[in-house]
């Protein structure tokens, strides 16, 4: 609760979400973030890269319920890494740091953690998958919050399905659909 009074608060001043219903962003922020859950499953202990975090979703709720998980957003909007930064410290979430620029950034710098995870809820896939291989594991996977199921030339030479899980959100807020792929190892 604490974090959605913060989002709406900061939401006056920066543009963090169309949605300023509480309710609605309850479901169509929270609850979406957390259905990756259902979905599939986060390694113990793993490293999970958010992004285009915007507000925080999906991977500070995936935090919270996942206090396990050390957690990288990224995000190249200063603004929203600025508002990232205070959520993180008035939550006191541990593990949890902010990158200030674009995926392909991230992946130019020459220190980085690896991967075991990557998020992607308000970006094109499309648009960032060359830059995915490089920064996961071996056995890393990509979770993708869409609106429908992916379509095979989508996903990549790199990568393969490994599974699709559709929902509905609570209160006829929409559907959704968690695409889970991982590396192709060869």
């Amino acid at each position: 609760m604490r974090y959605l009074a913060h989002l709406i608060e900061w939401n006056k001043a920066i543009n963090l979400t169309a949605i300023i219903d509480p309710t609605e962003i309850i479901i169509k922020h929270f609850v979406d973030s957390l259905v990756a859950l259902v979905a599939t499953s986060f390694p113990q202990n793993g490293v999970v890269l958010d992004v285009g975090s915007g507000g925080g979703f999906p991977g500070i709720p995936l935090k919270i319920v996942r206090s396990d998980m050390r957690l990288v957003l990224v995000e190249p909007v200063q603004k929203k890494c600025s508002f990232l930064n205070s959520v993180i410290g008035l939550l006191k979430l541990q593990d949890v740091s902010t990158f200030d620029g674009t995926i392909e950034q991230y992946a130019k710098r020459s220190i980085r953690h690896v991967i075991d995870t990557i998020v992607i809820r308000a970006l094109k896939y499309e648009e960032i998958r060359k830059h995915i291989p490089a920064l996961l594991t071996s056995n890393g996977k990509v979770v993708l919050y869409r609106t429908e199921p992916i379509k095979k030339h989508e996903i990549g030479e790199e990568f393969h399905l490994v599974s699709e899980t559709a929902l509905t959100l609570p209160q006829g807020y929409g559907n959704r659909v968690v695409t889970v792929i991982e590396i192709n190892n060869s």
